[in-house]
């Protein structure tokens, strides 16, 4: 059993998530940026700690193993190794970090799949690419959700008005 860490990301990102994942428990490779925050924000455990019981807005990030996955060079020469036995929660600041990384993550792939949605055949209408979207995802359309990717997609276009400027996904 791996140790896994608890992050409050709200419902529709957590939809992501499973979407893209596969499942609410992400597995990091130790090469990822995403691994790279909750490795910045790692902590000990609190002594106020105790386990969440409804995780409906929370995903769960599996912890790699500290000699073998999580070690990195220094310029120097030398290694630091975190050992996440011990350092397996995170910072309230960390928290909101993974948080703003997997929803920059999820308004990148919405982005990308708008170009190509829309690069595909141009008569398609916006509000039916984003429905699409959000079927292929498993998200819920609900007329908040696709007011709000609508006003992303078009601050976009405006920032963006060439048809070929794809966003760039990390």
């Amino acid at each position: 059993m791996n140790n896994t860490v608890d992050i409050k990301v709200g419902s529709f990102i957590r939809q992501w998530v499973i979407g893209t994942y596969g499942s609410d428990t992400i597995r990091l490779d130790k090469r990822t940026n995403l691994w790279a925050i909750v490795k910045q924000n790692l902590d000990l455990l609190p002594a106020d700690y105790h386990t969440l019981q409804d995780k409906e807005e929370y995903i769960s990030i599996e912890l790699l193993y500290s000699h073998t996955d999580n070690c990195y060079s220094i310029p120097a020469g030398k290694e630091i190794h975190i050992n996440s036995i011990y350092r397996c929660y995170i910072s309230d600041s960390g928290q909101e970090a993974i948080k703003r990384y997997l929803e920059n993550q999820f308004r990148a792939a919405f982005r990308i799949y708008m170009v190509a949605c829309n690069r595909n055949d141009q008569k398609v209408k916006i509000l039916n690419c984003i429905t699409s979207f959000l079927l292929d995802y498993n998200l819920p359309i609900d007329n908040k959700l696709l007011s709000r990717l609508m006003k992303d997609w078009y601050r976009y276009r405006q920032k963006n008005p060439e048809n070929n400027a794809l966003p760039i996904f990390f």
